[in-house]
């Protein structure tokens, strides 16, 4: 071999040799600690004892994660509101979920079960949405928005926050429809 084939053949040797170290474990931040996808389940479960209140969930597996704040009684629960939760499988860490907030209200119950519908009767053929996000300040409020625009339609959820925060903050969720450009059929899109 000459000093570019044994130059090539140990940068082969190199690659084979990094390539299972450049897969490395997906880190995910919950509750202002990391946990490692990949993970044993004894380091991940020495980790989240350190940091939360880590209840059994109903699916094998799976654990709710609580803030170590000690036993608030909040109605039934012991713990309060979980922050998300883990799920081991075949003796690693194979799902985190965090949980990124929640509401309680008669109109929020409604506007959640019109996206979950708006989403359900997305276009679903192997097409992904564009999904775009903004955020402004106009006078007195900012807004801050999530579009998931799909060839028929394009779904939002807007949040309004006053600027004095006196106010609640107001969520918005709508699905639009439009005629496109050149369309010229005369037909308007579904509302």
């Amino acid at each position: 071999m000459n000093k570019n084939q044994w130059t090539y053949a140990a940068f082969g040797l190199l690659a084979l040799c990094v390539a299972p170290f450049a897969m490395a474990a997906l880190s995910v931040s919950i509750g202002g600690t990391t946990l490692e996808l990949g993970a044993t389940r004894a380091d991940t479960l020495a980790i989240a004892n350190a940091h939360f209140n880590i209840v059994p969930a109903q699916v094998d597996g799976q654990y709710m994660l609580f803030p170590k704040k000690g036993p608030v009684i909040v109605g039934r629960d012991t713990y309060g509101k979980p922050v998300g939760t883990i799920t081991i499988r075949d003796n690693q860490l194979t799902r985190v979920s965090r949980n990124l907030g929640s509401f309680r209200s008669e109109d929020g119950e409604v506007a959640i079960e019109r996206l979950i519908s708006a989403f359900s009767r997305a276009p679903n053929d192997g097409d992904t949405p564009a999904v775009r996000t903004d955020t402004g300040q106009s006078g007195d409020a900012s807004t801050s928005r999530v579009y998931f625009s799909y060839p028929d339609r394009a779904i939002q959820i807007v949040l309004f926050r006053p600027t004095n925060r006196a106010g609640l903050a107001t969520i918005d969720i709508t699905e639009q429809y439009a005629l496109r450009p050149g369309n010229g059929n005369g037909r308007e899109g579904r509302r």
